[in-house]
């Protein structure tokens, strides 16, 4: 009965109210939604261990008025500068590290290039995909024959195919076949957009699909911003 009342009833309630409650970074409704229906199904778990009744008003009105005071379901304190909470009540400010500044000497950058570590050549790896790609690879050299992987390692390594053709105990043309057999061999284990992205440095889809989500949601902010009526 608890679970059906928390999706029927609760979660509605949490939709409509997730407007009425102030967004920190990069939240927005269907995020604030998410993490009230966690502290809601919290709360009713409580009150049923404990044997007092609860209601779906209720605990949805509890829920959305701490995500109002700034708590969220990780956290609900405001010592954290990177908590709601602690934004909200005006203990830290967050600016963004895409923002451009103008530096002393006159020349422009952004605050990323401020807090970047000396020698910092570029984006880190993601590190999701990163072990993803390790872990494929290790599954794309268990697949073929240790011919195969010596060669691989060798190119790895940044040695030539000839070298490679020598710890494999072959000549020159039939390392060269070997050669081609392991880029086709690639292609197909990993795919052309994976091959294109690690070649081009594209960045993972997911950054550029959440740097559209940022940035929509910052115009819908603007927008509605520009089109409040002036009060005179």
């Amino acid at each position: 009965m608890m679970d059906e009342m928390l999706v029927k009833e609760v979660v509605p309630r949490l939709r409509y109210a997730a407007h009425t409650i102030s967004k920190i970074g990069h939240e927005d409704d269907e995020e604030i939604v998410q993490d009230t229906t966690l502290m809601a199904a919290r709360m009713m778990e409580s009150a049923e261990n404990a044997g007092h009744p609860i209601t779906a008003g209720n605990a949805s009105y509890y829920a959305a008025k701490a995500a109002r005071s700034g708590r969220r379901s990780y956290y609900s304190g405001r010592s954290d500068v990177m908590s709601p909470g602690c934004v909200i009540h005006g203990k830290a400010h967050h600016e963004w590290l895409d923002d451009e500044i103008e530096f002393d000497v006159g020349e422009s950058g952004t605050l990323h290039d401020v807090m970047a570590p000396y020698g910092y050549q570029g984006p880190e790896p993601d590190p999701a995909e990163e072990a993803a790609r390790n872990l494929d690879w290790e599954a794309f050299l268990a697949s073929h024959s240790q011919r195969h992987r010596i060669a691989i390692l060798v190119l790895v390594e940044g040695g030539t195919m000839r070298e490679a053709g020598k710890r494999c105990g072959i000549k020159d043309g039939a390392a060269a076949a070997l050669k081609k057999r392991i880029a086709e061999d690639l292609i197909v284990f990993f795919g052309e957009d994976v091959i294109g992205r690690l070649l081009n440095g594209i960045k993972p889809d997911w950054e550029s699909d959440l740097r559209m989500s940022r940035e929509r949601h910052l115009h819908h902010v603007t927008s509605k911003h520009d089109a409040a009526p002036q009060a005179h």
